[in-house]
């Protein structure tokens, strides 16, 4: 990625599927903790030119970040719908949330946010500065909505075409 030699392998796929897929990836971290993942998903969704592997990569960032950061028995949403010529996808959870004077880091390399809900994780804090790059190199964008203690819900967009 650092080098901008990243090459995507679009097709068309389905990014409901990606994010099935993915969310089967984390259940089972998941449950460990006790955290129930609800799914939005709008019907009829058509496939879209993407690099399925890569899109799974960011899903798995953001729903990893959410376990990590969400405490026993919280909940995480994810939501998949399609409007205004683009897909957007939220992944939005109740953790421990990101201080305002943070919001604008959170997609550096290396960058964490203060101390962690659980230990037992562990991370290089690459995973949203790689998300971000491989939305961005699919045309589209991410941010960031949160608040200390107030969870954090961090959405992207995707081109329909």
């Amino acid at each position: 990625l650092e080098a901008g030699k990243m090459q995507l392998k679009r097709k068309p796929a389905s990014i409901v599927e990606v994010a099935k897929e993915s969310i089967k990836t984390v259940e089972n971290w998941a449950k460990t903790k006790s955290i129930n993942i609800s799914q939005n998903i709008q019907d009829g969704i058509p496939e879209i030119n993407i690099d399925p592997d890569r899109m799974i990569q960011v899903f798995n960032n953001l729903l990893s970040n959410a376990i990590k950061y969400t405490p026993a028995g919280g909940i995480m949403n994810v939501e998949v719908t399609a409007k205004n010529r683009e897909v957007e996808v939220s992944v939005q959870d109740n953790g421990i949330g990101i201080p305002k004077e943070e919001l604008s880091k959170v997609f550096e390399k290396f960058y964490q946010v203060g101390e962690r809900v659980s230990t037992d994780v562990s991370g290089t804090g690459i995973g949203l500065s790689v998300a971000k790059e491989i939305v961005v190199l699919h045309g589209g964008k991410i941010w960031v909505e949160s608040e200390r203690g107030q969870g954090a819900k961090f959405i992207f967009t995707l081109p329909l075409n």
